[in-house]
């Protein structure tokens, strides 16, 4: 039997990106498991004749400390996203025309509130009160303190991405993303892309390290000392330390789940997003990003175009090609292909070619009774339980910044558990 001081299931951002900073620190035996045969997870770039695509993770922010360093060790050459319009004009036009104080007045509102959120999610025993303002919707927190310049700017930062709807989404999680480094990387036009493309730039942060795809687990025996993962092959490793970087609940189907580890599964609902990369003629191509106001209001039609991203030009494909995002719903993949063009037919253009669909298991909400009975406290004192830890986007967010600086903090813990190096 195999052994390893770390194993970690899962090799998208979380388990890829855990790996290379426990490696940092000089762990050299950690081994990573993907079921799937390539890596990456939601970064995932499609190529299109010439084009490189990125039909999840698009772009990167100030707040992408970890990632940015790697591109720059790596010489990874970076491209800025382009002007982002909204509803024709200007997207920050767009903010500024939001009720309420100037937006100056209104981001320090909000940066007061995050805050304060912030330190209660961070306390081990925190004020009922504060859990229950953690646990409201982000539509109704903002309303009751009239900053609907912020709430224009949300529309974009989180239900265009998938995100959920702002009467959906709590405070507790609109607060990991929504923070001074994006506010000011939007305004600023700092938003940047591997020119590579985000799938060649996590091959190139798995360079060196122990990375076994296309290797299913079948089942977790953990003890307080050790687990043993088997796999489909009949092969057992076993670990000291056992990481869990996939989707919690499919996590939990391959081991003996402990009465915390149920709470939390039990306090989250997955959502799902839908990427389209298509061709379409007669459409946007002075600027990078379209969106639209009425797909991203509370309370909008499932299966609506939210936004869409030009990502290059190829005729051979049937024109330009751009990358649209949906939350589908209930709809299957032919109805949201067919509620895409409708839409791009709506907002001037003609789709010529459906190239590529890609379906995501994606933002993990919290639920609000969850949230005010603990769930963030829960998902602190979980780590280490069993000789396991989590990482991936329940546990911090859905965006590549979160994961990866989560992940600073949980190499150090796993790294002091491990104790010296022999």
């Amino acid at each position: 039997m195999s052994v390893a001081d770390v194993i970690i299931i899962g090799a998208g951002p979380g388990g890829l990106s855990l790996a290379r900073l426990l490696s940092e620190r000089g762990r050299r035996h950690s081994i990573v498991l993907e079921a799937a045969e390539t890596i990456g997870g939601k970064s995932s770039t499609a190529r299109a004749g010439d084009t490189l695509a990125e039909l999840g993770t698009c772009y990167a922010t100030r707040a992408h400390r970890v990632t940015n360093r790697w591109m720059r060790e790596f010489r990874i050459e970076t491209g800025r996203l382009g002007e982002t319009r909204f509803g024709g004009g200007e997207f920050m036009d767009y903010v500024k025309a939001g009720h309420g104080p100037s937006l100056t007045a209104q981001l320090l509102t909000y940066f007061r509130g995050r805050a304060r959120i912030n330190k209660a999610l961070a306390a081990t025993s925190p004020k009922q009160a504060a859990l229950d303002e953690a646990a409201t919707d982000v539509a109704m927190w903002l309303g009751e303190r009239k900053l609907g310049k912020v709430e224009r700017f949300m529309r974009r930062s989180l239900t265009a991405l998938g995100y959920g709807f702002l009467d959906e989404t709590s405070m507790a999680q609109a607060v990991r993303w929504v923070d001074f480094d994006l506010i000011l990387s939007g305004a600023l036009g700092q938003l940047t892309m591997p020119k590579c493309g985000w799938s060649q730039f996590w091959e190139q942060v798995a360079e060196g390290l122990d990375v076994r795809t296309g290797v299913r687990v079948e089942r977790i025996e953990r003890s307080d000392t050790k687990s043993i993962v088997h796999l489909s092959d009949g092969q057992a490793l076993e670990t000291r330390h056992l990481v869990c970087a996939m989707p919690l609940d499919d996590f939990l189907r391959l081991t003996d789940a402990t009465e915390r580890e149920q709470r939390i599964d039990g306090g989250v609902d997955w959502d799902r997003y839908f990427t389209t990369l298509f061709a379409a003629r007669d459409w946007f191509q002075t600027h990078d990003v379209e969106g639209w106001h009425e797909p991203l209001e509370p309370g909008a039609a499932r299966g609506q175009l939210l936004s869409a991203r030009l990502e290059g030009e190829e005729d051979a494909l049937g024109g330009h090609l751009y990358v649209g995002g949906q939350l589908p719903g209930d709809y299957t993949r032919p109805e949201l292909a067919e509620i895409l063009r409708a839409d791009v037919a709506k907002y001037g253009g003609q789709v010529t070619n459906i190239v590529q669909q890609a379906e995501w298991k994606f933002f993990p909400r919290y639920k609000p009774n969850a949230i005010r009975n603990g769930l963030v406290q829960d998902m602190h004192a979980v780590q280490g339980e069993k000789q396991t830890w989590f990482t991936g986007s329940t546990f911090s967010f859905e965006a590549v910044s979160n994961i990866t600086n989560f992940n600073v903090g949980l190499a150090s813990q796993i790294d002091k558990a491990l104790g010296s190096i022999e």
